[in-house]
């Protein structure tokens, strides 16, 4: 069991990295990414991973994966715990807003071995032959506790419930029974609760720096460089389908920009929610109580 560890939750543009990187300033720590789209090599403006001046040397686990390769939160925990392993003499602080990772660390719910390469080809083969529905009826009869956290639409989760049942034999619901012991002595959990109107107006100014910044040409040579599979979740980063619009000529600069906000605000909403109903073991607070109540906490272990 390793000693303590702070997870910084909330919605994008709520300032969670800034506020990782100034508690990093204050004790001797590493920062982990917890961001599902951040774990990827590719699309750095896009998903606005931190740059050089972010004191990245501190920084773990973000741009590790190249396309093709996929991510989920049990690749996610295999590598977290090497780096856990490797850098004990440090607090990690868990940051971001991929609220099924962060809750892999406070639940004590067993996480699922890797999956065999074959399978996944296998699956996806029946996927591009028969589509959602067909696998989604085939689960459906076989295991309802699981669809009932799936959407029909959602291709990766669907796509990763089977390849589950294949590769290890159970369930992904059945997986979920399946306790394991706690892996932090102790845990301080905030998330950053933050003024919606404020909030929008921030990711507003967002979305512009990030077209601002050369997104439409990032997206473009990663175009180039890859022979690219929709399905892929680093293709559904927010904004990716947007501006990939634009580039086929699709729609225009305004309406990809309009498109863009608006997304990433809804996406905000429904991070807000998320968190509230499920995140029950985090404070929710303002960015300055939270930086004084993690503070306090740690000074206090």
């Amino acid at each position: 069991m390793y000693p303590i560890a702070i997870l910084i939750g909330g919605p994008t543009a709520s300032d969670k990295t800034k506020l990782a990187l100034e508690i990093s300033k204050l004790f001797p720590s590493i920062i982990i990414n917890a961001d599902s789209m951040q774990v990827y090599k590719d699309l750095s403006i896009l998903t606005n991973r931190p740059i050089k001046e972010d004191n990245i040397d501190k920084c773990r686990l973000f741009g590790f994966i190249s396309y093709p390769e996929e991510c989920n939160v049990g690749k996610w925990k295999r590598e977290v715990k090497k780096v856990l392993n490797s850098e004990k003499d440090k607090i990690p602080i868990f940051v971001g807003g991929t609220g099924l990772y962060l809750d892999s660390l406070v639940s004590d719910i067993s996480p699922i071995p890797k999956i065999n390469l074959k399978v996944k080809r296998r699956v996806r083969e029946i996927h591009k032959k028969y589509g959602n529905q067909f696998l989604f009826k085939k689960l459906k009869a076989k295991d309802k506790k699981s669809v009932k956290d799936i959407n029909i639409n959602d291709t990766q989760r669907l796509i990763r419930a089977i390849e589950v049942k294949i590769s290890t034999g159970k369930f992904i619901s059945e997986w979920h029974q399946i306790k394991q012991k706690k892996e932090f002595q102790r845990i301080i959990y905030v998330v950053i609760k933050t003024n919606r109107d404020s909030l929008y107006k921030k990711i507003n100014r967002r979305c512009t720096e990030i077209s601002e910044n050369g997104v439409l040409i990032e997206i473009e040579n990663f175009l180039k460089n890859h022979n690219i599979k929709i399905s892929h979740p680093i293709c559904k980063a927010i904004g990716f389908r947007s501006f990939y619009n634009f580039i086929l000529k699709k729609k225009n600069y305004e309406e990809t920009m309009y498109e863009f906000m608006k997304e990433t605000r809804r996406y905000a909403k429904r991070q807000i929610t998320w968190f509230r109903n499920r995140a029950k073991s985090s404070k929710h607070l303002s960015f300055s109580d939270a930086r004084k109540y993690i503070i306090k906490n740690i000074n206090n272990f």
